[in-house]
């Protein structure tokens, strides 16, 4: 049995049209048996009415006298009907019947009293008739006589019934014609759903190129739009995924091949001096693979933000950059440098994931501090401008050479004549965020020539009060 649940698409509009259509069908038979019973009855009663107007002719005044003329053969005629019984009958005013086969019940509605000519419906001997009544006026005979026709419904009763049978069998035939174009429509309209599960059902779980959207109806066109979004969105995860993959297999090879080649010597060493020497390297070699693994693992966050996981909030940056630069000021101070930071005051909120433009920030600074010399100097400074948010990083490091800037924010590229060891992911991994937060980045030369300026914009929150 098929639940309601499990209903086709042609089920359900078939169960969703019948009712209605049954209904006003229905309706219909009734309006049509109603006129077709109306002009019916209207049919007969003009003949009724011819044949009465014939009897009253016949009414003929002689020396005072009322005379019928009607022979035999007439009298034949009037009452002959192969389905119904014809009666009639004149009578005077009071009731007296003159001539007529059968004595018939008057009139005794008062509607239409003033017409001549009267309809009515009566009985005789338990049979329903259909009686006209027709008022010869005293200006004819000598006092009012009245002229009745009447006969049983047989006739009548018939043509209704087959009219009846006939419009029931052709509204039949029209509701299986209703239901086969419905049936016929509905598999045509839908016929672009079976091809999109074809289409679904041949691919392979690799394939995630976008359905065919052309020839599709309407409705169905927008849910394959969001479906080949959704599918748009699955192949940037899968396929930021597997460069991550890719780029942190290569990125990770050299160091922990570093780490095995410093192990195996440090199990060979004899002298404690030469042990030593070789554990500091796996010291260091430990926390440039710690570093590059935080890297990676930031720009994993970035890839998979931009496929639409951002975790969007308006707050201050004051507090973050503050947050930021305490963090890294041992590393600044173990190599003597001076971290000056100058933040504007009323600064506005920005709208942005605060962990992603916390790890930017972070990357930047960290950079500046892996690059200045010792006993150097950087500066931060946050400022607003034209409705934008811009931080400002300098340093008298070596800096970047013009014809580098714009490599060096690709990702796993280092400049040339780079003496700090790294991984080239830093200045990537922020301007992946910063372009996820339709900001901008510049880099240019520090004032006094030497060292580098790093200018990143990022939009303020539209109507948001100014923070601290």
């Amino acid at each position: 049995m098929i639940t309601s649940e499990r209903w086709s698409l042609r089920q359900r509009l078939l169960l969703w049209l019948l009712p209605p259509i049954v209904l006003l069908t229905g309706v219909w038979i009734g309006v049509a048996y109603a006129i077709v019973l109306y002009f019916t009855n209207l049919a007969y009663d003009r003949g009724l009415e011819d044949t009465v107007h014939t009897l009253a002719g016949q009414v003929q005044i002689k020396q005072g006298k009322i005379n019928v003329n009607l022979p035999p053969a007439a009298r034949r005629m009037l009452e002959f009907d192969q389905v119904d019984n014809i009666y009639f009958s004149i009578s005077n005013a009071h009731g007296e019947q003159l001539v007529g086969n059968r004595i018939l019940p008057p009139n005794l509605s008062r509607a239409g009293a003033h017409k001549e000519t009267r309809f009515y419906d009566g009985q005789a001997d338990g049979q329903p008739l259909r009686l006209v009544e027709y008022t010869v006026p005293s200006t004819v005979a000598s006092e009012v006589l009245f002229v009745r026709v009447a006969e049983t419904l047989h006739k009548r009763e018939i043509l209704t019934k087959e009219v009846l049978v006939y419009m029931m069998a052709s509204q039949l035939l029209f509701l299986t014609c209703i239901v086969v174009l419905v049936w016929y429509g509905v598999g045509r309209g839908i016929a672009p759903l079976s091809r999109i599960r074809d289409a679904i059902s041949r691919r392979t779980h690799e394939d995630l190129s976008p359905l065919d959207e052309t020839e599709l109806p309407a409705e169905v066109h927008e849910q394959v739009h969001v479906i080949n979004a959704l599918m748009d969105r699955l192949g940037r995860t899968i396929t930021a995924q597997r460069r991550f993959i890719a780029d942190a297999t290569h990125q990770l090879r050299t160091p922990i091949t570093v780490l095995r080649t410093q192990t195996e010597l440090a199990l060979r060493a004899d002298n404690p001096a030469q042990l030593r020497a070789l554990v500091m390297k796996l010291d260091s070699a430990t926390i440039r693979l710690a570093r590059l693994a935080n890297q990676l693992l930031n720009l994993n966050r970035a890839e998979a933000a931009l496929t639409g996981s951002l975790d969007l909030a308006c707050f201050g940056v004051a507090e973050l950059i503050e947050d930021v630069v305490a963090r890294l000021v041992p590393t600044a101070l173990s190599k003597q440098i001076d971290i000056s930071v100058d933040i504007a005051d009323a600064l506005p909120t920005v709208r942005g994931d605060r962990q992603l433009l916390g790890e930017m920030l972070a990357n930047l600074v960290d950079n500046a501090i892996r690059y200045t010399p010792a006993a150097g100097r950087i500066n931060v400074d946050v400022q607003q401008a034209d409705g934008w948010v811009v931080f400002v990083i300098a340093d008298n490091g070596p800096g970047i050479p013009a014809p580098e800037r714009q490599r060096v924010l690709e990702r796993f590229y280092r400049g040339i004549n780079v003496g700090t060891e790294g991984s080239g992911l830093g200045l990537a991994i922020s301007h992946e965020i910063i372009s996820l937060h339709s900001g901008r980045i510049h880099l240019a030369t520090a004032a006094g020539d030497s060292g580098l300026r790093v200018r990143v914009e990022i939009p303020s929150a539209a109507g948001a009060s100014p923070s601290k």
